[in-house]
């Protein structure tokens, strides 16, 4: 499931715009903003797939938007502008539409977007210190990253878990988020490792993962947190 926003300061353009993904059954649309403030906390609070997203705004343009955020989800603009499409690929954009977008077009952009999202996944890499000094680690093998103090643990799917020196905070940006969440200060999982979670009645929960990471047991508010995100996205 592709998880996007729509960010347009025309509110018939997000509706229309919303029509055509609604029919879709591989796509959820779970936030609209009209202004660069209301679209930066729509990211972070829910860590889309991908953004489509106006040229003008009303506080500025989607380019001052994509570079307050540091790192964004990936990006399809759709304007009625034509002379803004290069400076688009200048940022990455995995599209330029014009509006009215067709459905038809929305297709060709939304296999796009899939492609960039299973790319991101499966690519990103860690070049992590570890006991036996430095090697690479395929982010999408990780199941969750846990602080230890100067240390963060990684369970990982493919083997035992690895102690690597790093703090989870510099650990945090090469986590391409989605799929990685971060459910409190120490600890950051992998949404599309988990397999089922189970609270045990004492205030703490356990998160099980597929293949064969370890489990990982939570503080109740943690565990809460990652309940919530898997509902969101249909897990």
């Amino acid at each position: 499931m592709l998880r996007v926003i729509i960010v347009d300061d025309e509110a018939p353009a997000r509706r229309y715009l919303r029509r055509l993904l609604d029919a879709r059954t591989d796509v959820r649309v779970v936030g609209e903003a009209a202004t660069r403030d209301a679209a930066t906390g729509l990211v972070q609070r829910e860590m889309p797939d991908a953004m489509f997203l106006d040229v003008d705004l009303v506080q500025g343009s989607g380019f001052d938007l994509l570079r307050g955020l540091g790192r964004a989800p990936a990006v399809a603009f759709v304007t009625a502008h034509a002379d803004h499409a290069a400076r688009a690929f200048d940022v990455a954009a995995v599209d330029y539409l014009l509006k009215p977008v067709s459905a038809q077009r929305l297709d060709d952009t939304l296999a796009r977007l899939h492609q960039a999202k299973a790319a991101a996944s499966t690519e990103a890499c860690l070049v992590v210190r570890g006991r036996h000094g430095t090697r690479q680690i395929r982010a999408a093998t990780v199941a969750a990253a846990v602080a230890q103090g100067d240390y963060v643990r990684l369970h990982c799917a493919d083997g035992p878990a690895e102690l690597v020196h790093s703090t989870l905070t510099g650990l945090a940006p090469r986590l391409p988020a989605p799929p990685f969440l971060r459910i409190s200060r120490s600890v950051i999982v992998n949404l599309d490792h988990v397999d089922a979670l189970a609270g045990n009645g004492g205030g703490r929960g356990e998160v099980r993962f597929r293949h064969a990471a370890v489990p990982l047991e939570l503080g109740m508010t943690a565990f809460l947190r990652l309940r919530r995100a898997l509902a969101a996205r249909g897990a």
